[in-house]
C-alpha cells in the first residue's frame, strides 16, 4: 500500500511537456501585485517629472469652464465648441498619462509569465461555481499565503508612511501657514516625494512575490512518478510503433550507406560474415574513413555492390572484424589500425597499377602485415 501511495504522490517537478501543456490551456504564472506596483511607481515618476505641466493644463481646463459665458448655454452649436475648449486641456494632460499607465500595467503583468492566447479559460468549468470547491479554496494554503502577503505589504507601507509623515510634519505645518500659490506648490512637492518613496517600497516588497508565484505555480503542476512514466510512454509511442520506427531508420541508413560503397577505395571482408568499406582522399582526410559496414546479408550486399562498381575487395578476416567492432560508421580509422589499413591501401594501389599496365596481379602477402594489432583482435 505504501508503494502505491508513494507512486501516486505528486513529488516530481513538472516536465517541459507538462509546462507546455499548461501554457496551451492558458495556465501561466502571474504576479498581479507586481503589475499594480509598477503602475504606482510609473505614475509617481511621471507626476514627479511632469506634474507641474499637468497641473497647468488642468488649471486651464478648470479656468475655461469657470469663464464660460451663460450665452453659450443657450446655443447648442456654440456650447459644443465651448465644451471642446474646456475639455481639450484636460484631455491633453490626462490622456497620455492614462495610456502610459495601461501600457505599464499590461507589460508588467505579462513580463513574468509571458504572453499567451488561449480560449481554454473561457470554457465552462463547473468546479468554479461549485460552493464546496469555493469554500475549500477560501481556506486553502494559497488563500492563507495571499492574506500573509497583503498584511506584509500593509505593514511595510504603513510603517514607511508613518516614518515619512513624522519626518516631514514640520513641512506640512508650514504649508498650512503659507499663502497661495506657494502652499499648493509646497504641498505638491511633499506629496509627490512621499508617493514616490512609498511606491518604491511597495515595489521592493512586490518583487519578493515573483519567486513565490513561480514556486507556487510549479508546485501546482507537480507530477507523480506514474504520470511521468505515462507521459514518456505517450511521447515514445507503443512498443510496436517504436520497433517500426527503428526498422525504418535502419532501412534508410542502409540505403544511404549503400550509395557510399561505389565511392569507396576498398572493401575488406571476412568472406561471408563481415564487410567494411573504406574511403581515403589525400589532403581531404586525416585518415581513411569507414563509409559502410555490415554483417550477414548486409555484408553480402556491400560485397555485391562493390563488385558491380569495380571497387577492390580484399579478404582479411581479422581486420574486417576489428573495423566492424571498433569503428563507427562515418568515423575515421583509429590510430591503432593505421598500419594494417595502410598496408591494405598500398596493396590496392599495386593492384590498380598492375591492371592499368596489363601486368600480372600481385598476390596477397602471407606475412600477416594486414592483420590488426593484438589490442584490436576480436
Amino acid at each position: 500500500m505504501s508503494d502505491t501511495s508513494g507512486a501516486d504522490a505528486r513529488t516530481e517537478q513538472p516536465t517541459e511537456r507538462r509546462l507546455e501543456k499548461a501554457r496551451e490551456e492558458g495556465s501561466i504564472v502571474r504576479a498581479h501585485g507586481a503589475a499594480g506596483t509598477a503602475v504606482l511607481l510609473a505614475g509617481a515618476c511621471v507626476l514627479l517629472a511632469g506634474g507641474g505641466r499637468m497641473a497647468e493644463l488642468l488649471k486651464l481646463s478648470l479656468g475655461a469652464g469657470l469663464d464660460l459665458a451663460p450665452d453659450y448655454m443657450r446655443d447648442p452649436d456654440r456650447l459644443l465648441a465651448a465644451t471642446a475648449r474646456v475639455v481639450r486641456p484636460g484631455l491633453t494632460a490626462l490622456a497620455p498619462f492614462l495610456l502610459l499607465m495601461v501600457v505599464v500595467a499590461f507589460v508588467a503583468d505579462a513580463v513574468v509569465g509571458g504572453w499567451v492566447i488561449s480560449s481554454r479559460p473561457l470554457m465552462p468549468n463547473m468546479s468554479r461555481i461549485n460552493p464546496l470547491s469555493g469554500f475549500r479554496r477560501l481556506f486553502s494554503q494559497a488563500a492563507l499565503a495571499e492574506i500573509v502577503k497583503a498584511l506584509l505589504k500593509f505593514m511595510v507601507v504603513a510603517g514607511v508612511a508613518a516614518w515619512l509623515i513624522a519626518g516631514r510634519l514640520h513641512g506640512f505645518l508650514h504649508v498650512g501657514a503659507d499663502t497661495w500659490p506657494g502652499a499648493v506648490q509646497d504641498a505638491a512637492g511633499l506629496i509627490e516625494t512621499i508617493f514616490l518613496i512609498l511606491a518604491a517600497c511597495l515595489a521592493a516588497v512586490s518583487l519578493l512575490e515573483v519567486p513565490y508565484q513561480l514556486h507556487a505555480f510549479r508546485g501546482e503542476l507537480k507530477m507523480s512518478r506514474q504520470e511521468i512514466k505515462d507521459e514518456q510512454r505517450e511521447l515514445d509511442g507503443s512498443p510496436q510503433t517504436r520497433r517500426r520506427i527503428r526498422g525504418l531508420r535502419l532501412r534508410l541508413a542502409r540505403m544511404r550507406m549503400m550509395t557510399e560503397v561505389p565511392k569507396a577505395d576498398v572493401v575488406i571482408i571476412n568472406p561471408e560474415h563481415y564487410a567494411a568499406a573504406l574511403r581515403y582522399r589525400e589532403g581531404g582526410m586525416a585518415a581513411p574513413r569507414l563509409v559502410a559496414k555490415g554483417t550477414g546479408m548486409v555484408a553480402l550486399r556491400i560485397r555485391t555492390v562493390a563488385g558491380e562498381h569495380g571497387v577492390p575487395v580484399v579478404e582479411v578476416p581479422p581486420l574486417a572484424r576489428s573495423i566492424c567492432r571498433f569503428v563507427e560508421l562515418g568515423d575515421e580509422i583509429p590510430v591503432g589500425l593505421y598500419g594494417a589499413v595502410a598496408e591494405v591501401l598500398a596493396y590496392v594501389y599495386r593492384l590498380r597499377t598492375a591492371r592499368q599496365a596489363g601486368q600480372p596481379l600481385p598476390g596477397m602477402p602471407e606475412d600477416g602485415r594486414f592483420d590488426p594489432p593484438t589490442d584490436y583482435v576480436v
